[in-house]
Protein backbone atom coordinates (compact mmCIF):
# COMPACT_ATOMS: atom_id res chain seq x y z
CA UNK A 1 0.00 0.00 0.00
CA UNK A 2 1.21 3.51 -0.95
CA UNK A 3 1.10 5.97 2.02
CA UNK A 4 2.16 8.60 -0.04
CA UNK A 5 4.62 10.61 2.69
CA UNK A 6 6.91 11.20 0.25
CA UNK A 7 8.13 15.33 0.70
CA UNK A 8 6.38 15.34 4.21
CA UNK A 9 8.06 16.72 7.17
CA UNK A 10 7.75 14.97 10.61
CA UNK A 11 8.65 15.33 14.10
CA UNK A 12 8.90 12.54 16.43
CA UNK A 13 9.10 13.04 20.23
CA UNK A 14 10.56 10.52 22.25
CA UNK A 15 12.22 9.30 18.93
CA UNK A 16 15.68 7.53 20.70
CA UNK A 17 14.13 4.19 21.05
CA UNK A 18 11.07 1.96 21.20
CA UNK A 19 8.27 3.41 19.35
CA UNK A 20 9.79 6.25 18.40
CA UNK A 21 12.48 5.14 16.61
CA UNK A 22 10.88 2.57 15.29
CA UNK A 23 8.15 5.14 13.84
CA UNK A 24 11.16 7.38 12.74
CA UNK A 25 12.66 4.47 10.68
CA UNK A 26 9.04 3.72 8.98
CA UNK A 27 8.24 7.59 7.87
CA UNK A 28 11.92 7.59 6.65
CA UNK A 29 11.00 4.51 4.76
CA UNK A 30 7.67 5.88 3.37
CA UNK A 31 9.50 8.65 2.17
CA UNK A 32 9.43 11.65 4.87
CA UNK A 33 11.67 13.87 6.62
CA UNK A 34 11.92 12.98 10.35
CA UNK A 35 13.32 15.62 13.35
CA UNK A 36 13.52 13.07 16.75
CA UNK A 37 14.02 14.08 19.52
CA UNK A 38 14.65 12.85 23.11
CA UNK A 39 17.05 13.75 26.26
CA UNK A 40 20.00 11.66 25.54
CA UNK A 41 22.15 12.70 22.54
CA UNK A 42 23.51 9.29 22.25
CA UNK A 43 20.54 7.25 21.99
CA UNK A 44 19.23 9.39 19.14
CA UNK A 45 22.50 9.37 17.63
CA UNK A 46 21.96 5.39 17.46
CA UNK A 47 18.64 6.50 15.39
CA UNK A 48 19.78 8.60 13.16
CA UNK A 49 23.05 5.98 12.41
CA UNK A 50 20.30 3.11 11.97
CA UNK A 51 18.50 5.03 9.35
CA UNK A 52 21.72 4.56 6.89
CA UNK A 53 23.81 7.01 5.11
CA UNK A 54 21.24 7.37 2.07
CA UNK A 55 18.86 8.27 4.79
CA UNK A 56 21.14 10.95 6.71
CA UNK A 57 19.93 14.39 4.85
CA UNK A 58 16.33 13.51 5.79
CA UNK A 59 16.51 12.85 9.45
CA UNK A 60 17.73 15.17 12.49
CA UNK A 61 18.42 14.65 15.84
CA UNK A 62 17.82 17.01 18.79
CA UNK A 63 18.24 16.43 22.36
CA UNK A 64 15.77 18.12 24.63
CA UNK A 65 14.00 17.79 27.68
CA UNK A 66 10.35 18.56 27.02
CA UNK A 67 9.47 19.18 30.63
CA UNK A 68 11.02 22.26 29.43
CA UNK A 69 8.11 24.36 26.97
CA UNK A 70 11.63 26.62 26.10
CA UNK A 71 13.60 22.78 24.83
CA UNK A 72 10.14 22.42 22.37
CA UNK A 73 10.40 25.48 20.86
CA UNK A 74 13.58 24.50 19.64
CA UNK A 75 12.73 21.59 18.57
CA UNK A 76 10.68 22.84 16.11
CA UNK A 77 12.34 26.04 15.23
CA UNK A 78 14.75 23.21 14.38
CA UNK A 79 12.60 21.50 12.08
CA UNK A 80 11.64 24.17 10.14
CA UNK A 81 14.93 25.34 9.94
CA UNK A 82 16.16 22.35 8.42
CA UNK A 83 13.37 21.02 6.60
CA UNK A 84 11.14 24.21 6.00
CA UNK A 85 8.35 23.16 7.65
CA UNK A 86 6.16 20.93 9.64
CA UNK A 87 3.64 18.85 7.98
CA UNK A 88 3.07 15.95 10.95
CA UNK A 89 3.77 15.41 14.73
CA UNK A 90 4.03 12.13 16.13
CA UNK A 91 3.65 12.65 20.05
CA UNK A 92 5.47 10.20 21.66
CA UNK A 93 7.70 11.32 24.84
CA UNK A 94 7.60 10.88 28.27
CA UNK A 95 5.73 8.01 30.54
CA UNK A 96 4.86 7.42 34.04
CA UNK A 97 6.45 5.92 36.95
CA UNK A 98 4.36 2.97 38.52
CA UNK A 99 4.34 2.41 42.55
CA UNK A 100 1.75 2.16 45.78
CA UNK A 101 -0.68 5.26 45.71
CA UNK A 102 0.84 5.89 49.14
CA UNK A 103 3.95 6.24 48.27
CA UNK A 104 3.67 8.42 45.29
CA UNK A 105 4.83 12.28 45.87
CA UNK A 106 3.44 15.20 44.71
CA UNK A 107 6.38 16.00 42.77
CA UNK A 108 6.17 12.47 41.14
CA UNK A 109 2.64 13.52 39.75
CA UNK A 110 3.86 16.82 38.75
CA UNK A 111 6.76 15.99 37.29
CA UNK A 112 5.09 13.16 34.94
CA UNK A 113 2.32 15.21 33.63
CA UNK A 114 4.45 17.82 32.90
CA UNK A 115 6.71 15.60 30.64
CA UNK A 116 3.97 13.32 29.27
CA UNK A 117 0.63 15.69 29.29
CA UNK A 118 1.66 19.24 29.36
CA UNK A 119 4.49 17.90 26.69
CA UNK A 120 2.07 16.82 24.53
CA UNK A 121 -0.17 20.00 25.07
CA UNK A 122 2.57 21.98 24.09
CA UNK A 123 4.42 20.70 20.96
CA UNK A 124 0.50 20.30 19.67
CA UNK A 125 0.15 24.06 20.52
CA UNK A 126 3.64 25.38 18.71
CA UNK A 127 2.96 22.95 15.22
CA UNK A 128 -0.52 24.00 15.13
CA UNK A 129 0.42 27.31 13.19
CA UNK A 130 3.17 26.25 10.81
CA UNK A 131 -0.02 23.56 9.88
CA UNK A 132 -2.94 25.38 9.37
CA UNK A 133 -4.70 25.14 5.85
CA UNK A 134 -1.35 22.92 5.05
CA UNK A 135 -2.88 19.80 3.44
CA UNK A 136 -2.12 16.96 5.13
CA UNK A 137 -0.98 18.24 8.43
CA UNK A 138 -1.42 15.79 11.08
CA UNK A 139 -0.99 14.83 14.56
CA UNK A 140 -0.90 10.99 16.35
CA UNK A 141 -0.35 11.05 19.99
CA UNK A 142 0.80 7.96 21.17
CA UNK A 143 -0.97 7.34 24.42
CA UNK A 144 -1.53 3.80 25.83
CA UNK A 145 -3.55 1.06 27.12
CA UNK A 146 -3.81 2.28 30.60
CA UNK A 147 -5.97 5.05 29.74
CA UNK A 148 -8.53 2.35 29.67
CA UNK A 149 -7.46 -0.45 32.35
CA UNK A 150 -7.32 1.69 35.76
CA UNK A 151 -4.55 0.33 38.03
CA UNK A 152 -3.72 0.73 41.45
CA UNK A 153 0.05 0.07 40.96
CA UNK A 154 -0.09 2.39 37.70
CA UNK A 155 -2.35 5.30 38.74
CA UNK A 156 -0.28 8.30 37.42
CA UNK A 157 0.15 6.70 33.84
CA UNK A 158 -3.27 5.58 33.90
CA UNK A 159 -4.90 9.25 34.70
CA UNK A 160 -2.39 10.94 32.27
CA UNK A 161 -3.35 8.32 29.39
CA UNK A 162 -7.24 9.10 29.83
CA UNK A 163 -6.13 12.41 29.73
CA UNK A 164 -4.39 12.50 26.73
CA UNK A 165 -7.55 10.58 25.29
CA UNK A 166 -9.92 13.62 26.03
CA UNK A 167 -7.13 16.48 24.66
CA UNK A 168 -6.97 14.10 21.26
CA UNK A 169 -10.46 14.87 20.55
CA UNK A 170 -11.03 18.10 21.82
CA UNK A 171 -7.67 19.09 19.61
CA UNK A 172 -9.09 17.05 16.68
CA UNK A 173 -12.47 19.47 17.20
CA UNK A 174 -9.87 22.53 17.24
CA UNK A 175 -7.92 20.89 14.29
CA UNK A 176 -10.93 20.22 12.52
CA UNK A 177 -10.99 24.02 12.00
CA UNK A 178 -7.95 24.51 10.65
CA UNK A 179 -7.65 21.49 8.08
CA UNK A 180 -5.55 19.68 10.70
CA UNK A 181 -6.47 15.77 11.45
CA UNK A 182 -5.68 14.55 14.98
CA UNK A 183 -5.86 11.13 15.68
CA UNK A 184 -4.60 9.00 19.22
CA UNK A 185 -3.19 5.32 19.27
CA UNK A 186 -3.51 3.33 22.67
CA UNK A 187 -0.68 0.71 22.87
CA UNK A 188 -0.63 -2.27 24.93
CA UNK A 189 2.59 -4.47 25.97
CA UNK A 190 5.83 -3.64 23.79
CA UNK A 191 8.31 -5.80 23.71
CA UNK A 192 10.49 -2.88 24.59
CA UNK A 193 13.09 -1.98 26.97
CA UNK A 194 10.44 -0.25 29.55
CA UNK A 195 8.62 -3.64 29.42
CA UNK A 196 11.51 -5.48 30.54
CA UNK A 197 11.97 -3.16 33.04
CA UNK A 198 9.03 -3.89 34.80
CA UNK A 199 9.91 -7.20 34.77
CA UNK A 200 13.08 -6.23 36.43
CA UNK A 201 15.11 -7.38 33.62
CA UNK A 202 13.56 -10.25 31.89
CA UNK A 203 10.42 -12.48 31.69
CA UNK A 204 10.37 -16.20 31.20
CA UNK A 205 8.32 -17.22 27.97
CA UNK A 206 5.30 -18.51 29.66
CA UNK A 207 4.84 -15.24 30.85
CA UNK A 208 4.74 -13.24 27.83
CA UNK A 209 3.03 -15.74 26.02
CA UNK A 210 -0.11 -15.15 29.18
CA UNK A 211 0.78 -11.00 28.52
CA UNK A 212 -1.97 -10.57 25.51
CA UNK A 213 -4.55 -12.90 24.18
CA UNK A 214 -2.81 -13.21 21.16
CA UNK A 215 -0.11 -15.09 23.35
CA UNK A 216 2.84 -12.43 22.49
CA UNK A 217 3.69 -8.69 23.33
CA UNK A 218 4.18 -6.76 20.46
CA UNK A 219 6.24 -5.00 18.42
CA UNK A 220 7.39 -1.27 17.93
CA UNK A 221 7.11 -1.79 14.37
CA UNK A 222 3.59 -3.05 14.42
CA UNK A 223 3.10 0.31 16.68
CA UNK A 224 4.67 2.33 13.59
CA UNK A 225 2.97 0.61 10.97
CA UNK A 226 0.08 1.85 12.76
CA UNK A 227 1.40 5.94 13.08
CA UNK A 228 2.73 5.68 9.40
CA UNK A 229 -0.83 4.99 7.97
CA UNK A 230 -2.75 7.24 10.24
CA UNK A 231 -0.43 10.15 9.39
CA UNK A 232 -0.22 8.80 5.58
CA UNK A 233 -3.47 10.46 3.50
CA UNK A 234 -4.43 6.90 3.49
CA UNK A 235 -6.48 7.30 6.44
CA UNK A 236 -7.60 10.76 5.70
CA UNK A 237 -11.09 10.00 7.47
CA UNK A 238 -9.72 8.74 10.44
CA UNK A 239 -10.38 11.68 13.26
CA UNK A 240 -10.59 12.29 16.75
CA UNK A 241 -10.31 8.37 16.88
CA UNK A 242 -8.24 6.78 19.81
CA UNK A 243 -7.06 3.52 18.11
CA UNK A 244 -6.24 0.87 20.54
CA UNK A 245 -3.41 -1.76 19.57
CA UNK A 246 -2.95 -4.32 22.37
CA UNK A 247 -3.51 -7.57 21.03
CA UNK A 248 -6.80 -7.77 22.46
CA UNK A 249 -5.82 -7.01 26.12
CA UNK A 250 -8.69 -4.25 26.39
CA UNK A 251 -12.07 -6.44 26.82
CA UNK A 252 -13.96 -3.49 27.36
CA UNK A 253 -16.15 -2.13 25.01
CA UNK A 254 -14.55 1.27 24.60
CA UNK A 255 -10.87 1.28 22.65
Amino acid sequence: MELNLDGKVTIVTGGSKGIGRATALQLLAEGASVLVCARGQEALDDTVTAAGPKMREHIAGVAADLTDSAAITRVVARCVERFGRVDILINNAGSARTGPFLELSDEAWLNDWTLKFFGYVRAARLVFPHMRGRSGAVVVNVIGAAALRPSANYMIGGAINAALNNFTKSLAAEGARHGIRVTGINPGPLMTERLMKMFQGGADPETLKKITPLGRAGKPEEVADLIAFLASDRASFIHGANITIDGGSNPGLMG
